[in-house]
């Protein structure tokens, strides 16, 4: 039987600490004295250093921003019930995720499909309810254009846009219907795909993402495509925080620049295991934004996307290569925010699966006054009912209006819903929510959106994933003038996994890939060393 992904990188893990101690002739080894910083405690940095951890690095500390764990991955309570703000579904079974949580008894004990987005009534602005036939119609045709892009049905060269081949897919199949009477409804059910699609993305716009970016994504079973953690994404966080070292982890530690040598005079290795080392001997320099400095030998920084964007110029000195810039640039990074309305009780019938929102090509009356004066409310998708909630509504909204919602009260966001729903339901008798939590992760500084998609530009500039997640080094001398190079920079989280980017299990991946890379790194260092010592005790 073939070995799984994620069963060969944690096999070769396991072997390298083995190969390593084989080879070690001294007692204090590379892994006692390298300095680590993984800059960011989301699901990629704990990942990353769990397993530094795990393979006996003992010198390894955890920077974190913010006053909590989790970057993109927070989840609340209320009541016996879990909301997740953030990433909510592991997707698919045959991940390094999924194995974790598998091991330390975190998912259901019947995997299976939990989410129900996007389905139940379709409502128009003045209070129609869709018929299923049509909203079926139109969903097959996205679905089917969807399938031809996931098995790659399209020129391998394509510069078009998942937006045009969508468009071609339903005008294509208009044509074939002379003289629909439902032709504006299926327009504006088409309308409401392509924001639940941007959505799916984090674009604000899905003329911006490649077809070719659906390819490279891994996609799953379909029935096992939206599994829960069965105590909440806190439980995960918890649990990889307990196994770390005890006093690894630092919060409230913003780092404001990462100052990087491209060259080290001074022979690094040898420096390792220098008592007296100063501090111009270490590669990196990180100063928080209060002045303090830290030195370190390598760092993995696991910032969002969103964050390394917004803080290009400022955060890396020297600056990032070109072809790193440029890649950073045409990843696209936009906001999807979630809007939970907590009721005393719930309004609609047992059986309802939520209220999806379609907008025609003029609304009127009350329909148009609201939208005048909260433009933010167009980009909501609709509200699902959580299945495990009964008195809970989930509400999706992404691109622009997802920005201008987070400028707004919750409680004003709960009133302004609540009249969305009463139009398009037809339902004046809908109370106000008794309490409202919504997300804001374009507001958040440390992370400026919500995850990562690739644009046309990406592939047209020829941006490749190496570009992307590539390390930076610096160039050592040795006594006997032989240069080699060291990693002193790496890079880990959801957009630089090659074919999970946007997924949690994509951000826990490439924090172990990332740990890796140090460790092969560092076993390069160490045979360095065990040569010295040969050479010294022969001479």
């Amino acid at each position: 039987m073939r070995p799984t992904e994620s069963s060969r990188i944690i096999n070769s893990w396991e072997s390298i600490p083995k190969q390593m101690s084989s080879m070690s002739l001294s007692k204090e080894s590379v892994k006692d004295n390298l300095r680590i910083v993984v800059v960011g405690a989301g699901l990629a940095g704990l990942a990353c250093a769990l397993e530094l951890s795990k393979n006996n690095f003992s010198n390894i500390s955890i920077l974190e921003a913010q006053d909590r764990v989790g970057g993109r991955l927070h989840g609340t309570h209320i009541d016996d019930y879990f909301l997740e703000l953030g990433a909510q579904w592991i997707h698919g079974t045959d991940n390094a995720l999924f194995e974790f949580l598998k091991c330390h008894e975190l998912l259901p004990q019947v995997i299976e499909e939990t989410s129900f987005e996007g389905e139940g009534k379709f409502c128009t602005s003045d209070g129609r309810i869709v018929p299923v036939y049509i909203v079926e119609e139109v969903k097959k045709i996205i679905n089917n254009a969807k399938s031809e892009l996931e098995k790659g049905c399209y020129d391998k060269n394509s510069t078009e846009s998942v937006f045009s081949f969508f468009s071609r897919a339903f005008k294509s199949h208009v044509i074939k219907s002379n003289n629909d009477p439902d032709i504006a409804l299926k327009k504006a059910l088409f309308n409401w795909c392509v924001k639940f699609e941007s959505i799916d993305n984090a674009c604000d716009y899905l003329n911006d993402i490649s077809v070719l970016s659906f390819t490279e994504w891994d996609e799953c079973p379909e029935e096992l495509y939206h599994i829960e953690f069965s105590k909440g994404s806190s439980s995960l966080l918890d649990t990889l925080v307990s196994l770390l070292p005890r006093d690894i982890l630092h919060l409230k530690k913003p780092v404001k620049t990462i100052k990087w040598r491209k060259h080290l005079n001074s022979d690094f290795y040898s420096q390792l295991f220098n008592k007296n080392r100063s501090e111009d001997s270490f590669p990196v320099v990180l100063e928080y934004e209060n002045g303090e400095k830290f030195y370190a030998d390598s760092v993995i920084v696991t910032a969002s996307v969103g964050f390394l964007k917004e803080n290009i110029d400022t955060f890396f000195s020297p600056s990032l290569p070109k072809n790193k810039r440029e890649a950073l640039e045409h990843v696209a990074f936009g906001t999807v925010n979630k809007i939970f309305l907590i009721y005393d009780e719930p309004f609609w019938d047992s059986d309802d699966l939520g209220f999806q929102l379609i907008w025609e090509s003029e609304v009127s009356g009350k329909c148009e006054a609201l939208l005048l004066e909260n433009p933010w409310i167009y980009d909501i998708t609709g509200f699902d009912v959580m299945q495990k909630s009964p008195n809970i509504l989930l509400g999706w909204i992404g691109g622009e209006g997802a920005r201008l919602m987070e400028t707004v009260d919750e409680e004003t966001v709960g009133k302004v819903c609540s009249d969305v729903l009463r139009i398009f339901l037809k339902r004046p008798d809908i109370p106000n929510p008794c309490k409202v939590i919504r997300s804001s992760w374009h507001s958040n500084p440390y992370i400026r959106g919500s995850y990562s998609s690739r644009t046309l530009k990406y592939y047209q500039k020829d941006s490749t994933l190496y570009d992307l997640r590539h390390s930076l080094y610096t160039t050592c001398a040795s006594k006997n003038q032989e240069e080699y190079q060291w990693p002193v920079v790496l890079f880990a989280g959801e957009a630089f996994d090659k074919t999970s980017f946007s997924s949690a299990h994509g951000a826990f991946q490439s924090g172990l890939k990332a740990a890796e890379h140090l460790m092969i790194s560092s076993s390069k260092i160490e045979v360095r060393k065990e040569n010295v010592c040969s050479r010294l005790s022969t001479s």
